[in-house]
């Protein structure tokens, strides 16, 4: 891509950029480029609550959300088939950490369980 382009010449840019910030980031080479959209993904995760992002499947109960530095406890109950005389069973724990997709802007959870909860 050759010459100048400021943000009001370009139809690529997204509606809501301010021209300062579209002339600055068109300034920049790759590398610089690639770090800024890596501050933003950082920004908006930070931004982000867990409790937001968990949602109860039909065939569970979530019973405890408890987030800490890094990740988030979840305790949750899960029905199985019909018929089963002793659902909800657990409930279990599992740790949640927020993966960023790496292309799309919605973070994806990584779920690790961790095993049942005594009650």
């Amino acid at each position: 891509m050759s010459g100048s382009s400021s943000g009001s010449d370009n139809p690529r840019v997204a509606a809501g950029v301010p021209d300062s910030l579209t002339d600055e980031l068109a300034s920049l080479d790759d590398d610089a480029l690639r770090a800024v959209v890596g501050y933003a993904r950082d920004l908006l995760n930070e931004r982000l609550s867990m409790a937001t992002l968990i949602e109860e499947n039909d065939d569970e109960e979530i019973a405890d959300i408890d987030e800490r530095d890094g990740y988030t406890l979840v305790t949750k109950k899960q029905s199985c088939a019909d018929g089963c005389e002793h659902c909800p069973h657990g409930p279990y724990l599992y740790r949640v950490r927020v993966e960023p997709s790496p292309t799309d802007y919605e973070p994806t959870l990584h779920w690790s369980f961790l095993g049942r909860v005594e009650s």
